[in-house]
């Protein structure tokens, strides 16, 4: 056999190869309240009257979604209202430890804090893994904003 006729099986079997290891993993969101998932968390936002906020998350207990594996600020799409879940900006912030606690921090827009959440990113729950599924809790930002 020729390597010429062993060269597209070849190329066929390496494609498959490259690509097999690619696979997305599933995000939910969790219905379950504060509470429920015993969170320990407090958000302070500071509006400094120049059409700027500043959003404070302090978590002192991850609950049941401990260990978080991150905390995403998410901005939703104000345009799309078909639920495609488009966004405008999500971004994952650094942590800091504050006294033993995680504390995370944004200044942003006021208009986009309007639309903003805080999600709390975890691939455990009950201290159980799925594989390829993740978990987050979302906190309205707009829940903590003055009028």
């Amino acid at each position: 056999m020729s390597l010429r006729t062993l060269r597209l099986p070849a190329m066929v079997l390496a494609a498959l190869l490259v690509t097999a290891g690619v696979a997305w993993a599933l995000g939910f969101e969790l219905g379950e309240s504060k509470a429920e998932l015993e969170l320990d968390y407090a958000v302070e936002v500071t509006d400094h009257g120049t059409g700027r906020v500043t959003i404070v998350l302090t978590i002192a207990d991850a609950g049941r979604l401990a260990p978080l594996t991150a905390v995403d600020l998410n901005i939703p799409n104000d345009e799309t209202e078909d639920g495609s879940g488009y966004v405008d900006l999500s971004v994952a912030l650094a942590a800091s430890d504050v006294d033993g606690k995680q504390e995370y921090s944004v200044h942003i827009l006021r208009d986009l804090a309007e639309r903003a959440s805080l999600r709390l990113r975890t691939g455990y729950l009950d201290g159980k893994q799925e594989p390829l599924t993740w978990y987050y809790h979302s906190i309205p930002i707009a829940d903590y904003l003055d009028d």
